[in-house]
C-alpha cells in the first residue's frame, strides 16, 4: 500500500489533521487518567499526528509531567515541532519498530491501530515500553454498517482505516497481547457536514445510547471506545 501519511494522500483529504477534535479527545483521556492518578510522570503518544492532543493534556496535568510524541508522518510532524516546549518532545519516528531502549508511564495510542497493515505486531512491539496504554479505537463494525458497507469503504479512502472493530474482538486481541483493560468509556462520534438523514439518524442514535451504550455501539455504531490498561509486559 502506498504511504498516504507522507505522499500528502492524508494531509490533502483532512488539511486540520482532526487537530478540532483533540481538545474532546483529551478531555476523554484526562478522564480515564484519573484511575490512576499519581502513578504516572512520563506519557507518550504514538501516532501522535501534530500533537495537539499532548498539548491539550499539558495544560491540564502537573507541571512535572513529562510528554514525547512520535509519528511516523514527516509532515505531521513538522507541524507538531512547532508546539514543542522544554515539557513536549516531538520525533518523527516508527517506536514500533525502534529497538532502542524506551520506556514512560503512560503510552497514547488514540486512533492509531486501524490504520497500520500489522497491528498485531504493533501491539506486540509496544507492549513494553509503557506501564500503561490509553486506546482509541473507532467501533466501525455494527448492524447497521454491515447494511451500508459503502461507509467502512469511504473511511478508508478518506481517513486509512484498514481495519474495523466491535468492542468484544478488540478487547480479545489486546489480552491477547497482555494489556489488561482497567476502565473504559464510549466516545460520541463527530461528522463534518451532516444531512438531513444523517440528523435523523443521530437522533436515534443519541436516544438508543441513552438507553443502552453497548447495544448502541453493536446495532447503529458511530461511536468509539476508550479503554484505560494496564500492560503485563515489561521492559526489556
Amino acid at each position: 500500500m502506498k504511504d498516504i501519511y507522507n505522499d500528502y494522500t492524508y494531509l490533502k483529504n483532512n488539511p486540520g489533521w482532526h487537530e478540532e477534535d483533540a481538545p474532546f479527545k483529551a478531555v476523554e483521556i484526562l478522564k480515564l487518567l484519573k484511575k490512576i492518578e499519581g502513578a504516572f510522570k512520563t506519557v507518550c503518544d504514538i501516532g501522535c499526528g501534530t500533537g495537539e492532543i499532548l498539548v491539550q493534556l499539558s495544560k491540564k496535568l502537573a507541571a512535572d509531567i513529562r510528554f514525547y510524541g512520535f509519528d511516523i508522518s514527516e509532515q505531521a510532524i513538522s507541524i507538531a515541532k512547532n508546539k514543542a516546549t522544554d515539557r513536549l518532545h516531538f520525533e518523527c519516528k516508527n517506536l514500533a519498530q525502534n529497538p532502542e531502549h524506551f520506556y514512560v508511564d503512560v503510552l497514547l495510542v488514540i486512533d492509531v491501530i486501524e490504520h497500520i497493515n500489522d497491528y498485531f505486531g504493533f501491539l506486540n512491539a509496544v507492549a513494553n515500553k509503557g506501564r500503561y496504554t490509553v486506546f482509541h479505537i473507532p467501533l466501525d463494525i455494527s448492524v447497521w454498517s454491515l447494511f451500508r458497507e459503502q461507509m467502512l469503504i469511504e473511511s478508508k479512502e478518506r481517513v486509512g482505516h484498514i481495519h474495523n472493530f466491535t468492542e468484544d474482538f478488540i478487547k480479545s486481541i489486546l489480552k491477547d497481547y497482555g494489556y489488561k483493560v482497567l476502565a473504559q468509556s464510549y466516545t460520541e462520534p463527530t461528522f463534518e457536514t451532516v444531512s438531513a438523514k444523517q440528523k435523523i439518524v443521530n437522533r436515534i442514535r443519541k436516544l438508543l445510547f441513552r438507553i443502552n451504550k453497548r447495544f448502541c455501539t453493536k446495532f447503529i455504531g458511530g461511536y468509539s471506545i476508550l479503554l484505560l490498561t494496564e500492560n503485563n509486559a515489561r521492559p526489556v
